[in-house]
């Protein structure tokens, strides 16, 4: 390294080295209350409670859009054209249809995964695992 350099660069390459030679997890891998939920995404799976999940494409993409930002609330308008896109011509209430079906595989505890914020949108409720 040349001189100058900031303290923020050194510690950055320290732990890139470190994690080289002890390997660190898979980044596109991300757990939530306690490995509860667990989104792998680079295998394009969902596990929650130790069973995988068979999720639709919008259920994925809903589920990885809540995850990025645990307990941000997202509005229905929002959630469908990050999952669907902007050219998307539905009706934004069809988020509502695949919420419940999120819930109903998540089980019991679905709604208090993805919890609805009255008159907003919606959030995950788990945080996220460090």
């Amino acid at each position: 390294m040349t001189k100058p350099f900031s303290p923020t660069e050194v510690v950055l390459r320290v732990q890139a080295v470190l994690n080289r030679v002890t390997g660190s997890p898979d980044p596109a891998t991300a757990s939530y209350g306690d490995g509860q939920l667990r989104l792998d995404e680079s295998r394009h799976e969902v596990h929650w409670q130790g069973e995988l999940l068979e999720l639709t494409p919008t259920e994925w993409g809903l589920l990885v859009t809540l995850a990025a930002v645990p307990g941000r609330v997202y509005s229905r308008y929002e959630l469908i054209n990050r999952v669907r896109g902007y050219e998307f011509e539905g009706y934004e209430r069809t988020i509502d249809s695949h919420v419940k079906n999120l819930r109903r595989k998540l089980g019991p505890t679905g709604a208090d995964v993805v919890q609805t914020v009255l008159g907003v949108g919606y959030r995950l409720g788990l945080p996220r695992d460090h």
